[in-house]
């Protein structure tokens, strides 16, 4: 018999559809030193090298990383009208690179590149519509630009858009059909946030004959790119057994690696896992600070955490508060939102 707290758990676990995905970088990683001709012509006004600079040092490719000078770079560009340095810009200002957020900043920036038909600042501004960030939220103007940059192929507005049809949110109607169309495109273009959308119909039988096999394949073809909700998924299959063989020893793995990504998700199961013993020693005091890590995080526990207190003495208590304080301090947190790059 669970108990009232493992159920919990396990139903708040799963993840359900995603709203976008950054793709991969565009520069390569491996660069261990800057070429001088790329600065040299940056600093002669060379748009186009002043947009790498940028990319470099907000990357710490071949220097080291350092967000104020990448968006010093960015605006020398931008002022040449270079459409992937506004985005950037844009994404800097959105994301709190090198300051803090401004939203109505990164706002205009997206709006002037995506006015010239640029399909990442496109998908960008779909999605600050969407959030209402930086502006009132209006889900039929995000749909409007995320159809414009899906127009020109740009694979994470059509994962976006397909949330939308999924959701019915923005459309005129819900089209769940349309919606799987979007993400399978886009999922076999390599988009992780696609390929996880496609796992969870697959998983909860939307639009789709259920079939926990595929689920389980689309979830680890995400997983394999890091995209720490897929994990989350395949990790409570493996738990369950359901889909796949069951695997508590993968289950832990995926839940910590989805966790030191910042999953708040994964912090749950995490916690069901330790406080119940399953897979691993029971240590309620180990399965509590998971549970007060992902509470700081935005996830509802507060019911679980009665069942804590209750469980736990106040100098355990005290001991899960400053294991959960010492953890978030080690760890960046995870915005959920991901704007596309400038390529």
């Amino acid at each position: 018999m669970r108990s009232a707290l493992t159920i919990f758990l396990l139903i708040a676990v799963v993840y359900f559809p995603c709203l976008a995905q950054l793709p991969p970088d565009n520069l390569d990683s491996g660069a261990t030193s800057l070429p001088a001709k790329i600065l040299s012509r940056a600093q002669s006004g060379s748009a186009s090298d002043q947009f790498l600079l940028g990319q470099a040092y907000a990357k710490g490719l071949g220097v080291r990383q350092d967000f104020a000078e990448a968006r010093i770079w960015f605006r020398r560009a931008a002022d040449h009208g270079h459409p992937a340095a506004i985005t950037e810009l844009g994404r800097a200002y959105a994301e709190g690179l090198g300051a803090s957020p401004d939203y109505e900043q990164a706002l205009l920036w997206f709006r002037r590149a995506a006015s010239e038909g640029y399909a990442p600042a496109q998908n960008n501004l779909g999605l600050m519509y969407f959030r209402g960030l930086g502006t009132r939220a209006d889900p039929r103007a995000a749909v409007t630009w995320w159809k414009r940059a899906a127009e020109q192929g740009h694979v994470a507005a059509e994962n976006s858009l397909g949330f939308a049809y999924f959701n019915g949110v923005g459309v005129e109607k819900r089209d769940v059909a349309l919606a799987l169309k979007l993400f399978r495109k886009a999922a076999n273009s390599g988009l992780a946030g696609a390929q996880f959308n496609l796992g969870y119909c697959y998983q909860t039988g939307e639009g789709v004959r259920q079939d926990l096999r595929e689920a389980a394949r689309w979830y680890r073809d995400a997983a394999g790119l890091n995209f720490a909700p897929a994990r989350t998924n395949l990790a409570v299959l493996y738990l369950e057994g359901r889909g796949v063989p069951q695997q508590l020893d993968s289950a832990q793995r995926l839940f910590e690696q989805a966790a030191e990504a910042g999953d708040p998700k994964a912090f749950l199961g995490l916690a069901m896992m330790y406080y119940e013993g399953k897979g691993v020693s029971r240590e309620p005091i180990t399965g509590c600070t998971w549970l007060e890590i992902a509470s700081r995080n935005g996830e509802t526990a507060n019911k679980a955490m009665q069942v804590c207190a209750g469980l736990l003495s106040s100098i355990e208590i005290a001991e899960v508060r400053r294991r959960a304080t010492e953890w978030m301090a080690q760890h960046r947190e995870n915005s959920g939102v991901w704007f596309s790059p400038g390529q």
